[in-house]
């Protein structure tokens, strides 16, 4: 599999040259992260395959290039729309205009959190916020 820098970089995997610092990340800071690399994972099957990932198995290939998010993810941590077709398959930041839920903390539909969108943007949601708007793929 070819991985870029730029994704390495994203994914956190090492921290030389990438500008990142030596001080702790918070909690927050890290289910971020975890829903980032989620997004990174999904992009990257979807790349390679040319097909949306069916079920969690299907990134177990990939589980070294996003550790964090491959555990949030076969614990319940974090809870992903399997089958949605992700269009924005290019590397960079996402464009934050998808109105579709990809992937959500286990505790978004009761108490709010981050949602990741399709286009691998990530929002903060409330309750209500999330059960009103659209998901892509199947329901977990």
């Amino acid at each position: 599999m070819r991985i870029s820098m730029m994704t390495v970089c994203l994914l956190g995997l090492i921290s030389v040259g990438c500008g990142s610092s030596n001080t702790p990340i918070t909690v927050d800071q890290e289910k971020h992260e975890k829903l980032d690399q989620v997004g990174e994972l999904y992009r990257l099957y979807t790349f390679e395959k040319k097909r949306p990932p069916a079920s969690i198995s299907d990134f177990a290939p990939q589980q070294a290039v996003a550790p964090m998010a491959y555990e949030a993810l076969t614990t319940g941590e974090i809870i992903v729309f399997m089958g949605a077709n992700m269009t924005a398959l290019e590397e960079g930041p996402p464009s934050g205009t998808s109105d579709e839920i990809l992937a959500y903390e286990k505790q978004v539909p009761e108490s709010g959190g981050e949602a990741l969108m399709l286009d691998r943007s990530i929002k903060k949601m409330t309750p209500d916020q999330f059960k009103s708007a659209k998901k892509a793929g199947k329901s977990p």
